[in-house]
């Protein structure tokens, strides 16, 4: 009997998942424990292995997208007949997990074709001007929901740019697929589903920096070490912006796990540090630089990589000073960080020179007003400007 490899579920938010690559051959034998196929969540990359050993079958081609429980591949016996590698039809599930799934009643078209679609793909589709009869749906009886609609907005413009393209002998073409296919899409679904708006504050961070390296560890904290600590003890103080929003319920998490914006040669990757407005500068160190050498290396576990309720993304490494960073859905903010540059400033005696950067938030509108949100900016400038109680 043909043993199924299915889609796994690698975090509580995960609905499907990217196949990547093949690592072992349609048709070929292959060993239990053997790694068979990479696939990539919204997270991560993960290798999945042969539960059993057997003749491999494929059920999903490079760059198909997934289901969870959904068949990746079957494992037969020598000689044993490869089963169908039809999908089976998956169980309607919510497009925002923990939120009860609603499937809205038949719209009609303007053609007079009756659609199924969930609400938010209707209101997707209504802010992208997208008919949803041209939407193929991929979930239960053909339902369309939200990322049918933002794949169907996707292809649309990649056939728009060949459309417009000139022709060409010589240009370089690179596979939109894997990675950045991925982040393509994360990114597509915060713009086109948030209501982002940034705010921005330039903070004298001359004293933490002298502090940081008095800071007896082994990694020396960097002020991304000591950014990360103000920014969780903030969220503390600030529950607003620790909240993700799921359907038409606000969270307000109790736990602040910080996500770190990591560049790979082929994109990014946000690998976790878990409650870290319980852990010491040093601590945090420790961890982000084990991350970010898993990061680099492909070894990030799911832990490793789910979960995030905050994101801090540093561009200052490249001369950056200030930008707008783009919200990680579903969380409720992000905070990007600039370059530290020497510069006269005036305080009680006279001008001086000091250490300054430019911290920018992008928040979400739908779940914190301006107001608050600059209450937490604001606190976090203060603790980079007065930072002892940082390091105790």
């Amino acid at each position: 009997m043909a043993t199924q490899v299915a889609m796994p579920k690698l975090g509580l938010l995960m609905t499907e998942g990217v196949v990547v690559k093949w690592l072992a051959a349609d048709s070929q034998p292959i060993k239990q424990g053997q790694p068979i196929v990479n696939i990539m969540t919204k997270k991560i990359t993960y290798q999945v292995v042969a539960p059993t050993g057997g003749i491999l079958h494929h059920a999903a081609e490079v760059n198909d997208t997934v289901l969870i429980g959904d068949p990746l591949a079957f494992i037969t016996a020598p000689g044993e007949p490869a089963p169908s590698t039809q999908r089976k039809a998956p169980a309607a599930q919510s497009e925002t997990p923990r939120v009860t799934t609603r499937t809205a009643p038949p719209v009609k078209s303007p053609a007079g074709q009756f659609v199924l679609a969930s609400p938010w793909a209707r209101h997707l589709a209504q802010q992208l001007g997208v008919e949803l009869a041209e939407v193929k749906g991929t979930s239960f009886e053909g339902c369309i929901v939200g990322r049918d609609v933002l794949r169907f907005v996707e292809e649309r413009s990649q056939a728009l740019v060949k459309e417009m393209a000139p022709p060409s002998l010589s240009n370089h073409i690179v596979p939109f697929t894997g990675m950045r296919r991925v982040i393509a899409q994360r990114m597509t679904e915060s713009l086109h589903t948030m209501a982002p708006a940034t705010l921005n504050a330039q903070v004298d961070v001359t004293k933490m920096l002298e502090l940081r390296k008095q800071v007896h560890a082994q990694p020396v904290p960097t002020h991304t070490d000591v950014i990360i600590k103000a920014v969780a003890m903030a969220l503390k103080k600030h529950p607003q912006l620790n909240a993700i929003l799921l359907g038409d319920e606000i969270e307000l998490l109790q736990e602040i796990h910080i996500g770190i914006a990591v560049q790979l040669r082929d994109g990014l990757l946000v690998p976790v540090i878990r409650n870290a407005d319980q852990r010491t500068v040093a601590e945090i160190a420790q961890e982000r630089r084990r991350l970010t050498q898993s990061a680099h290396a492909g070894t990030l576990t799911v832990d490793d990589a789910a979960g995030s309720t905050f994101t801090l993304t540093d561009l200052g490494v490249y001369g950056i000073d200030f930008f707008v960073p783009i919200i990680n859905p579903p969380e409720a903010a992000i905070l990007g960080t600039g370059r530290i540059i020497k510069k006269p400033v005036i305080l009680h005696n006279g001008p001086v020179t000091r250490s300054m950067m430019m911290l920018c938030l992008t928040f979400d509108h739908r779940v914190v007003d301006g107001a608050p949100a600059a209450a937490f900016l604001h606190t976090i400038a203060r603790l980079l400007t007065k930072p002892q109680g940082l390091f105790e």
